[in-house]
Order: C-alpha cells, then structure tokens, then sequence
C-alpha cells in the first residue's frame, strides 16, 4: 500500500513538473556536496603534508643537537 502511494505520487510529480527532479538535486545538492567534499580533503590534505616536513625538519634538529650535545 504504502510503496503505491509513493509511485502514484512519484507519477503525478513527473506529469505535473517539466522539471527532471534527478537534475535538481544533482544541481542543488550533489554538487555542492561535491565541492565542500573535495575543498576538505584537499586542506586535510595539505595540513598533513606541512605536519609531515614540520616532522621532519624536528627530527633533524634533534638529530643533531644529540650529535652536538649528547656526546658519550
């Protein structure tokens, strides 16, 4: 019963609309979506990358103030 009423709906929606309701909510949701998705993962991306070298270029230091102080 239930899943009837949702295709007699979904019917008298694509007789009524000239509007292809895929396409707006591709329009208005899917692509938005797409765009916050992919600005996230790239600063995710970058602020993993500049913690790595900041990783990296502590390590060093330390490397070699051990060398220069630590000297058993």
């Amino acid at each position: 019963m239930k899943t009837e009423l949702i295709n007699e709906f979904y019917l008298m929606q694509r007789s009524r609309a000239s509007v292809d309701y895929s396409e707006m909510l591709n329009d208005n949701v899917y692509t938005p979506i797409k765009h916050a998705n992919r600005k996230m993962t790239t600063w995710i991306c970058e602020r993993g990358h500049m913690l790595m070298n900041m990783e990296v270029r502590l390590n060093s230091s330390m490397k070699h103030l051990r060398k220069k102080y630590l000297k058993f």
